[in-house]
């Protein structure tokens, strides 16, 4: 079955791709959600983190349809301050709402405290973001940092988010189909999620500052140029993947 032609685009090979494995990503969590959730005690609190973290991966979506723009969060400053709207700068804006959302519910510290996680979490989202340019990246960077936070029992325990990211590695892995900016950006705020929900509270700004940094590297270095150069990184990141 052919998809509509929004749906395709170019991989790192320059080979025509869909991008829906983000779509995929967010059946799969629902599911996992309506399973799951019950059992948990608190869905009024969950189903919220997740309508929030839906409303990301929304804006995802529609970066994803979206005629070519331009690239980069610098690239989307610029275009807003030259006065144009971008599906870029929608992201971020959606994104930091949902985040301040999530951070009132999670209910952590003062509002310094507060306003960390916020950055934290909008940060993550761009993160993943920055990762999905190579076949698996994001994925396996997501299932690592989620398995360490089950055997951390860091509460909320994202079991749900791990099974739905590993029921679509492999299609990414073997170059069949992409997440988009849609799947990417639910796992990077469903990490920023889980790392604001589960660190103490001292060490919400310098994690803050860590996925702060992150991006500046992402935008100027790249994450691909440091991958290449640190030998059990550059292992990870083809682990799986096609030759």
């Amino acid at each position: 079955m052919r998809l509509p032609a929004q749906l395709y685009a170019e991989n790192f090979r320059g080979r025509r791709i869909p991008r829906i494995l983000g779509i995929v990503l967010a059946a799969w969590a629902a599911l996992g959600m309506a399973v799951l959730v019950p059992a948990a005690g608190d869905a009024a609190e969950s189903w919220s983190v997740f309508g929030a973290a839906l409303l990301v991966f929304a804006a995802g979506l529609v970066d994803d349809l979206a005629p070519i723009g331009p690239r980069g969060l610098r690239g989307h400053l610029r275009a807003l301050l030259s006065g144009r709207m971008t599906t870029g700068i929608l992201k971020v804006l959606v994104t930091a709402g949902a985040a301040v959302v999530v951070v009132a519910l999670l209910d952590r510290g003062d509002a310094v405290i507060r306003l960390g996680a916020v950055t934290l979490i909008a940060a993550a989202t761009n993160v993943w973001n920055g990762l999905d340019v190579r076949p698996g990246r994001a994925l396996k960077a997501f299932i690592v940092l989620m398995v360490v936070a089950v055997l951390a029992a860091a509460p909320p325990a994202p079991v749900g988010p791990i099974g739905a990211a590993v029921l679509v590695l492999l299609p990414d892995l073997r170059e069949w189909a992409m997440l988009g900016d849609a799947g990417a950006n639910l796992l990077g705020f469903t990490a920023g999620v889980v790392l604001a929900g589960a660190l103490p509270t001292w060490a919400i700004w310098p994690a803050a500052a860590v996925a702060v940094a992150l991006n500046v590297v992402a935008e100027t270095v790249t994450f691909s140029r440091v991958i290449d150069v640190v030998a059990p990184l550059r292992w990870f990141d083809r682990l799986g993947t096609r030759p």
